[in-house]
């Protein structure tokens, strides 16, 4: 029976109103916030890793894991930058799969000579499949009078277990950078545009809803030691709506011409779902950060608080914009 229910639960929600792949750290998660942040980094080259798992008190656990690419290579125009990700997310006991690959680029235009306003705009574009396992399920139908029986049939009718979409997803963003080490980003961001088909029944009209997000970002020095990072997005979707704001504090240990150490701390709120607790520490060009998710929606009764842990990894190659070597760098998705 939980394993109907969870069936059930699934497909309500893709054949009506699903929701997007998403990270709570989604300001390090740059493709995945809006296109408009391909290429938005003071390197030349950067490298993305996220990994989620939830729910693992509820269910079978959720598990999402994305990685991205993105950079201003030598054979493009300066402004022009190309980036490519790939996502899966496995959920629950019916193990639906979302699988994607998605390739974009963007074009950054200063609205002053000396690049203290500017704007980015991004488009990106793919294929998404999502898939089931109904081997893994069980249902009403199987059970015998006295026992679950395996050998019984279902009595499901799904008409395919898996579909092939195309995506298309548009940003834009705006930049105020005030000096070195302290700038503000404002974004907005479409995704789904072309509102893919996604039922397995072959039912028409139940399409993937346009996801729309606006988001705001800082990162400031408030002295030689001490930044604060701010971050604000919201997201809807359908019938769903999703709001997280809070911010967190780094404390420089290290700020030499080609050595960098710094650590970091936050606590970031989903309203009326989750508190999300991180820290993470910089090393050079390498970034690393882990949240927590303290579930305290209606859900606790089950959760039990848990909600879901988090890593990112990031790492910046290449030449830099300021000065084409490395010196050290700020956290880049909010520049």
């Amino acid at each position: 029976m939980k394993k109907f229910l969870t069936i059930w639960i699934l497909l309500i929600g893709v054949s009506a109103n699903a929701q997007d792949i998403h990270f709570s750290q989604f300001f390090f998660s740059p493709q995945t916030l809006s296109p408009a942040e391909i290429g938005n980094t003071p390197s030349q080259y950067r490298l993305n890793a996220n990994q989620k798992t939830q729910w693992r008190s509820v269910s079978q656990p959720y598990s999402t894991f994305a990685l991205m690419g993105d950079g201003k290579f030598d054979f493009l125009p300066e402004d022009i930058a190309v980036g490519a990700s790939i996502m899966n997310d496995r959920a629950g006991d019916s193990r639906f799969n979302t699988f994607s690959f998605l390739v974009g680029a963007s074009y950054r235009y200063k609205l002053t000579d000396d690049g203290m306003h500017r704007v980015q705009g991004g488009l990106q574009t793919g294929f998404t499949q999502i898939s089931i396992d109904e081997s893994a399920l069980s249902f009403n139908n199987q059970y015998n009078g006295v026992a679950y029986d395996p050998n019984l049939p279902a009595g499901e009718n799904l008409r395919r277990n898996s579909r092939l979409f195309f995506n298309l997803n548009i940003g834009a963003s705006y930049t105020y950078t005030k000096t070195a080490g302290k700038s503000v980003t404002g974004g907005i961001a479409l995704h789904n545009l072309n509102g893919a088909d996604q039922s397995f029944f072959n039912d028409t009209g139940i399409n993937l809803p346009l996801r729309s997000s606006f988001y705001v970002t800082a990162d400031w020095k408030i002295n030689e030691d001490f930044d604060v990072m701010p971050a604000f997005r919201y997201m809807d979707q359908a019938t769903f709506g999703e709001t997280i704001l809070g911010t967190a504090v780094r404390y420089t240990l290290l700020d030499e011409r080609s050595l960098y150490r710094s650590v970091f701390a936050g606590y970031f709120g989903r309203f009326n779902d989750s508190g999300i607790a991180m820290v993470g520490f910089e090393v050079d060009q390498w970034r690393f950060a882990a949240s927590y998710d303290i579930n305290v929606s209606d859900l606790v009764r089950a959760s039990r608080n848990q909600g879901g842990l988090e890593f990112s990894l990031q790492y910046l190659f290449g030449e830099s914009e300021r000065n084409k070597s490395f010196k050290h760098k700020y956290c880049p998705v909010y520049l």
